[in-house]
């Protein structure tokens, strides 16, 4: 008989953490039958070693992937590429290695919410954030950003996509939404290279409904500094940031067309922010006078415009020495 919930977890390099999150899903068996699908992505820490311990210890309900050569490296979407296809649960939740489930009965929680809502297609909670930078020092994960706290409600309710739109960010260890949903929204979409599959999926599976989002804290999201994706964005190379910029935009612009414009206005929020990343941090003269950059032009002050105009003529081995003389004085 097939689980109720497939628990998908991508692994790479996660030696200190996995076990705790192979433990907080295995924590869920009181409440649902679950299977658990890990994909371990070449790890080189002993995290493929933890993982088989496990599989060998629950054969019925953990079942791994290793990959011998790094997936994510090559631009793939990991769970919709690797975990998604081996998936028979009703319905699918998300928790990646390093981060783990707090509350026992979180999985039966959100799915006893997702049958009282059946209009919904996607299912969210708050989460903890675990600043590991900070000695351990946790806050609730949304509102991520203070300015966030006007679009941010704290009970249960649902959601547009405009609303989903305003969070920034929101605790992918509490995702949850009925597997068939994915055969609501477009493969190549759900597929396309894009380094914010979190942010894409969340979109495209609110666009097949509605998302609900249930108060509670059910999860715990591991912060540090020097792993977290915005800190390597932020020493990326301007040919990385154009790159992973345009894979976004890419994105957005197919989630735009699979629902049909409706919530064109809420997206173009986030296309026209790809684009002020892409001024601030990698502009060409060309992107200077792009139709498509003017919104996020006119929206940066004029002191930021004077270092765009700079930088978009200067080359980046100048300026790169330039920013790093600046940070040593």
């Amino acid at each position: 008989m097939p689980p109720l919930v497939s628990i998908c977890c991508v692994t790479y390099n996660h030696a200190d953490t996995v076990a705790q999150a192979l433990d907080s899903f295995l924590a869920q068996r009181d409440d649902v039958d679950i299977e658990i699908l890990v994909h371990d992505d070449a790890s080189t820490d002993g995290t493929e070693a933890i993982i088989r311990r496990y599989a060998a210890q629950y054969p019925d309900i953990v079942k791994p992937l290793y990959e011998t050569e790094n997936q994510y490296q090559k631009g793939l979407a990991m769970d919709a590429t690797f975990n998604f296809p081996r998936a028979t649960g009703t319905y699918i939740a998300l928790c990646e290695g390093d981060d783990f489930f707090s509350d026992p009965h979180k999985l039966k929680t959100q799915v006893e919410a997702m049958r009282a809502h059946p209009q919904c297609t996607f299912c969210f909670t708050n989460g903890t954030v675990r600043d590991m930078a900070a000695g351990g020092a946790e806050r609730p994960f949304i509102p991520y950003y203070p300015q966030e706290a006007a679009y941010y409600v704290p009970e249960t309710r649902e959601l547009d996509v405009a609303a989903v739109a305003r969070l920034t960010f929101i605790p992918t260890a509490s995702f949850l939404f009925p597997r068939a949903a994915l055969e609501c929204v477009p493969h190549d979409v759900l597929t396309m290279p894009c380094p914010s599959g979190d942010l894409r999926l969340k979109l495209l599976l609110t666009a097949a409904g509605r998302a609900l989002y249930v108060h509670a804290f059910t999860c715990v999201y591991r912060l540090s500094a020097g792993s977290s994706a915005m800190a390597r964005w932020g020493a990326e190379a301007a040919a990385r940031t154009r790159a992973r910029c345009a894979q976004t935009i890419a994105m957005l612009r197919g989630v735009d067309g699979f629902s049909g414009g409706r919530w064109h206005e809420a997206l173009q929020r986030l296309i026209d922010a790809q684009y002020r990343v892409l001024l601030l941090g990698a502009p060409t003269p060309a992107l200077l006078r792009a139709p498509e950059a003017k919104a996020a032009w006119r929206a940066l002050t004029p002191a930021q415009k004077l270092k765009t105009r700079l930088k978009a003529h200067m080359p980046e081995t100048l300026f790169r020495r330039l920013r790093a003389l600046a940070g040593r004085g």
